[in-house]
C-alpha cells in the first residue's frame, strides 16, 4: 500500500461522520422524488378526467375551441371537454341585454326640455359635445334610443361580432398610443350600437322635422327599427332585437319654446276640427231624425189622403149608380144631406113657408126684449 492510499483511507475515516447526513439527505429526496411523481400523476389524472368538466348555465352558451379552431357550441347541462390549453372554453351570454345610445342627445338636463330648469350657457349647440341629428327638410333634433336584443346564434355572435376572448366582459377601451388617452372602445357593444346610430342617421335624414319629434314619431321610430334588422341580418352576427325604444326626442334646447307653441296650436286645431266634426254628427244625425219623421208623416198623410179618395171614389160610383137609377130621389137625398151638414152648426133655425101665393114672408121686430139672464139660469138648474 503507498502513502497515496493510506492518505485517501484517512481522509474517508476523517469524514465519516458526514456519511449519516448524506444517506438522510438521499433518503429525503427520494421521498420527495416519489411524492412529486405521484403529484404529477395525479394532474395527469385529473387533466383528463375531472379536470374536463364544466357547467353552462341557463342564461348563457357555451363555445370549445380546440387550438385555436371552435369545434364544439352546448345549451345548459354539463359537458366534458380537454382543458386549457388544449381547449378554450368560451362564455357567450344568451340573455337579454341592453344598449342605450344617447350620441344624438344633448349634454343638458332632461329637466331643461320640460321648462323646468334652463341652465344658463346650455342653450347653444356645441359640435363635438352635444350629439344632434339632421332631418330632410334641413332642421336639427336629438334623439336617444333604448335598444334591447338577444343573441340567438352564439356561434355566429362570436365569430363575426367582433367579441374578445371573454363576451360577457365590457368592450375593449382603445386608447390613443402617443398620449394614453381613450378614444373608442371596440368589441360587439360597439359594433351593434353603431350599426343602430347608422340607422337612425339615415332614416332622419329622410325625415321631416315635425313628423319626427310629433307628428309621426312612432312611425319614424318603426322605419329606423325596420332598417336596423335589415342590417343586422346583413351583417349576421346573430342576434335578434326585442325592442327598439325612442326614449327622447326634441328640438334644440333653444327653439324648444317655439315647437311648443306650434305643437299646442296644432292640438288646439285638432280639438277645434274634432269639436266641429262632433257638431256636425249631431246636426246631421237631427237633421236625418227631422227628416225621417217628416217623411214617415207625410207617408202617413198620402195613405190617408189616398184611403180618402179611394172610399169616395166608391161612395161617388154608389151615388152615381143610384142617380142613373133614380136621378130626382138621389138629388133630394144630396141636397137634404147637405143641408143637414150645414145647419149642425147653426145655433138658431127658422123655417119659414110659402103661403099660398108661393112667397115668403119674414117678419122681423126690431128691439126685441132682452133676455133675463136671472130666469136663464133658473130654467137650466131645474133642467
Amino acid at each position: 500500500m503507498t502513502g497515496n492510499d493510506n492518505k485517501d483511507i484517512s481522509e474517508i475515516e476523517s469524514n465519516g461522520h458526514y456519511k449519516a447526513g448524506i444517506d438522510s439527505l438521499t433518503k429525503s429526496l427520494h421521498i420527495a422524488f416519489v411524492l412529486l411523481s405521484c403529484f404529477i400523476a395525479f394532474l395527469i389524472i385529473w387533466y383528463f378526467t375531472g379536470g374536463g368538466y364544466y357547467e353552462v348555465k341557463p342564461q348563457e352558451n357555451v363555445i370549445v375551441e380546440r387550438f385555436g379552431k371552435v369545434v364544439e357550441k352546448h345549451d345548459a347541462g354539463y359537458y366534458w371537454s380537454f382543458p386549457y390549453p388544449v381547449s378554450k372554453i368560451i362564455r357567450i351570454p344568451i340573455s337579454k341585454q341592453t344598449i342605450t345610445v344617447s350620441t344624438y342627445w344633448h349634454r343638458s338636463d332632461v329637466k331643461a326640455i320640460k321648462g323646468e330648469q334652463q341652465p344658463s350657457g346650455a342653450t347653444t349647440l356645441v359640435p363635438g359635445k352635444d350629439g344632434y341629428l339632421l332631418t330632410g327638410d334641413a332642421n336639427i333634433i336629438h334623439t336617444e334610443w333604448e335598444l334591447v336584443y338577444s343573441i340567438t346564434d352564439p356561434m355566429k355572435y362570436y365569430l363575426n361580432c367582433l367579441c374578445p376572448d371573454e363576451p360577457a366582459r365590457l368592450d375593449e377601451i382603445i386608447r390613443n398610443p402617443v398620449t394614453g388617452k381613450a378614444i373608442g372602445t371596440r368589441g360587439p357593444r360597439t359594433l351593434i350600437q353603431s350599426i343602430l346610430e347608422n340607422a337612425v342617421l339615415k332614416i332622419t335624414a329622410s325625415q321631416q322635422v315635425d313628423a319626427a319629434l310629433y307628428k309621426k314619431s312612432s312611425e319614424y321610430r318603426t322605419t329606423v327599427k325596420d332598417l336596423f334588422d335589415s342590417e343586422i341580418s346583413k351583417w349576421e352576427i346573430g342576434i335578434k332585437v326585442e325592442n327598439l325604444t325612442l326614449k327622447g326626442n326634441n328640438a334644440p334646447l333653444n327653439t324648444v319654446a317655439a315647437f311648443q307653441e306650434v305643437i299646442d296650436a296644432e292640438l288646439q286645431c285638432s280639438t277645434e276640427k274634432e269639436n266641429a266634426r262632433a257638431y256636425a254628427v249631431t246636426i246631421g244625425g237631427e237633421a236625418d231624425s227631422e227628416a225621417s219623421r217628416i217623411l214617415a208623416d207625410a207617408n202617413v198623410y198620402k195613405i190617408e189622403i189616398v184611403a180618402d179618395i179611394q172610399s169616395e171614389e166608391v161612395y161617388f160610383k154608389k151615388i152615381l149608380e143610384e142617380y142613373r137609377k133614380n136621378p130626382r130621389s138621389v138629388l133630394i137625398a144630396l141636397y137634404t144631406d147637405t143641408v143637414s151638414n150645414l145647419l149642425e152648426n147653426v145655433k138658431d133655425k127658422y123655417i119659414i113657408p110659402e103661403d099660398s101665393n108661393g112667397t115668403h114672408e119674414v117678419r122681423i121686430m126690431l128691439n126685441p126684449e132682452p133676455r133675463n139672464q136671472k130666469n136663464d139660469k133658473d130654467k137650466e138648474k131645474g133642467k
